[in-house]
């Protein structure tokens, strides 16, 4: 009878350390999974943060002073900051497509500054008339030789395009700086075609401003 009673004793003791391994195991099972999916979940995101911080690719204005009247003009581009212009007064950024961003302003009468900034170039021309978005074709004067050129951003090959010293010109008032005439009303239609605009000295009957328009195709080819 003893014996009987012993051997249930340690038989149930037996049961009772096999329920409590299991439990043991089962626990930590639990947590090791818990773990295992937090460790991927944050490995994931440091991955995924430092692939974004790559791929990131900006321009901003860092100004200064009470009205931030002076903007350093800085890139940021694969985790790194790049200073493109210090101490520039009241500039302007714009984003011209995906890869380009646009920094320009005035340093005088007349006197402006373009400056256009991808990722790993930049490029730029103190007689800004317009420029093609969709395929970078950039639009220039040369006022010392009377001409305008095109060329795509970030390639000093130029295409003369325009001679002001044509008959077609001559009732085009041309400034000191030629980009004054044509920049503010110079664009590129949706077909490519580049439409050189400037208002003309003449008035029509009813003494609305008169414009010269030129559509010049395939400016940069």
């Amino acid at each position: 009878m003893i014996k009987r009673l012993v051997f249930m004793v340690i038989e149930k003791s037996i049961n009772v350390l096999k329920d409590l391994k299991n439990k043991i195991i089962k626990f930590y099972l639990f947590y090791i999974t818990k773990l295992t999916i937090f460790a991927l979940t944050f490995c994931g995101f440091i991955i995924g943060s430092t692939i974004y911080a790559k791929d990131t690719f900006n321009v901003e204005l860092k100004c200064k002073g009470h009205d931030q009247e002076y903007c350093d003009v800085v890139k940021n581009a694969d985790n790194k900051t790049n200073f493109i212009l210090r101490d520039m007064r009241y500039p302007e950024v714009d984003k011209v497509n995906e890869n380009i961003f646009h920094a320009y302003g005035s340093c005088g009468s007349p006197c402006q500054y373009h400056f256009f900034i991808s990722k790993t170039q930049e490029d730029q021309t103190k007689e800004f008339i317009t420029l093609d978005k969709n395929n970078n074709c950039l639009v220039e004067s040369d006022s010392k030789r009377n001409l305008i050129y095109a060329r795509k951003l970030f390639n000093k090959n130029k295409k003369m395009i325009v001679d002001l010293k044509n008959k077609e010109f001559n009732n085009v008032p041309i400034d000191v700086a030629i980009y004054n005439s044509f920049q503010e009303r110079s664009y590129f239609d949706d077909q490519g075609q580049l439409h050189l605009v400037a208002m003309l000295a003449d008035v029509d009957k009813n003494g609305d401003s008169l414009y010269f328009n030129k559509i010049i195709k395939k400016a940069c080819e």
